[in-house]
């Protein structure tokens, strides 16, 4: 469920490493649009990577387990991203891990020759991508959790279906560290964001240190087996990225 590239995106991609790249965490966000009818999956950055240059990306959500007409699908996936596209391509349903539920993991591939710009602005909120659904809108759709326990490889299925976000123009092999703005909500309006916090760190050292913990953090959750123990420690690395994010 990764983007392949071609010998030309791979000499591109070299010829780019000589640029200091920098740490990062990304979070993604879903709403539910009612004037569109649509799904919308957002995310956010807390810098601008230096080259914006996307690797590859994947985005599970979880919904209400459903059989028959009531089994949750999904059509018209559109990008807001130009040079990608997304594919719904795996699908569990009711894993032994959670039986309320269904996951459906969404992909990143090229539409181009080269990985794609996503035009990075740190702090700043950008839509991915959306899709629709002849269910309509349900309430308490939602992005599949680091802690979630389906997502604790290995996992029944043999898959893996956590989230992430690589970028040539950072460090992290994944850059995605959680999710923000809460569950789908079926109210007639789009699910607001959230803001992580009202004050942000200023002082350039202690960014820099903020920023560094983080990418420790998140490198060592990606380890941790034990959900408490990942929960825990996914609660401070988004204590620690709210101090980088000014809303």
């Amino acid at each position: 469920m990764r983007a392949t590239t071609t010998l030309q995106t791979s000499a591109v991609v070299l010829a780019l490493l000589s640029t200091t790249p920098a740490f990062a965490n990304v979070q993604f966000r879903i709403g539910y649009e009612a004037s569109s009818n649509e799904y919308v999956v957002y995310m956010t950055p807390d810098s601008t990577p230096a080259p914006d240059m996307v690797l590859s990306s994947q985005v599970t959500i979880a919904v209400p387990h459903g059989t028959g007409t009531s089994r949750f699908e999904v059509d018209n996936i559109r990008t807001s991203v130009p040079g990608v596209s997304w594919a719904n391509n795996s699908r569990v349903d009711a894993p032994k891990e959670n039986g309320a539920a269904d996951y459906l993991s969404f992909s990143l591939f090229y539409t181009g020759s080269r990985p794609p710009t996503f035009g990075w602005v740190a702090g700043t909120e950008k839509r991915i991508f959306a899709f629709k659904s002849p269910s309509g809108c349900v309430s308490g759709i939602s992005l599949l959790n680091n802690s979630d326990p389906f997502n604790q490889l290995p996992n029944s299925t043999s898959t893996n279906p956590g989230n992430d976000f690589s970028n040539i123009g950072w460090l992290s092999s994944n850059a995605y560290t959680g999710n923000y703005g809460g569950n789908v909500s079926c109210n007639g309006t789009t699910v607001p964001v959230v803001p992580v916090t009202s004050t942000c760190e200023k002082n350039t050292a202690k960014v820099g240190a903020i920023v560094q913990e983080t990418w420790v953090l998140n490198n060592l959750i990606n380890q941790i087996q034990p959900a408490t123990q990942r929960a825990n420690m996914q609660k401070k690395l988004l204590e620690l990225r709210g101090l980088l994010l000014c809303r």
